[in-house]
């Protein structure tokens, strides 16, 4: 919990402060949301950018992120679209043991 804390806290401050979904800084902290997420489940891009989506449709995972800020789901949401792209391949999903 503290992790994923840690990683909404950081983006919410960004997105307050005005950066983009492209900015280094936010990418950079949607590879550390990836990178967390990697300890239960390795996503490929789609998958990833479907646990995204999740992140707006689903009320409980909007209201975690909306506790934070006002919009983060959405921009959360976004960011991992970009990231996801530049970073990730439609290879197999794993599964961490």
């Amino acid at each position: 919990k503290r992790g994923h804390d840690l990683i909404a806290r950081n983006i919410a401050d960004l997105m307050v402060a005005g950066c983009e979904i492209t900015d280094q800084q936010v990418q950079a902290w949607i590879g550390k949301h990836y990178a967390y997420i990697c300890q239960f489940w390795k996503p490929n891009r789609i998958a990833y950018k479907s646990l995204a989506l999740t992140y707006v449709m689903d009320p409980a995972f909007k209201a975690t992120y909306e506790a934070y800020e006002t919009g983060l789901a959405q921009f959360i949401q976004k960011a991992i679209n970009i990231w996801a792209d530049a970073n990730l391949d439609d290879s197999t999903v794993t599964k961490e043991n």
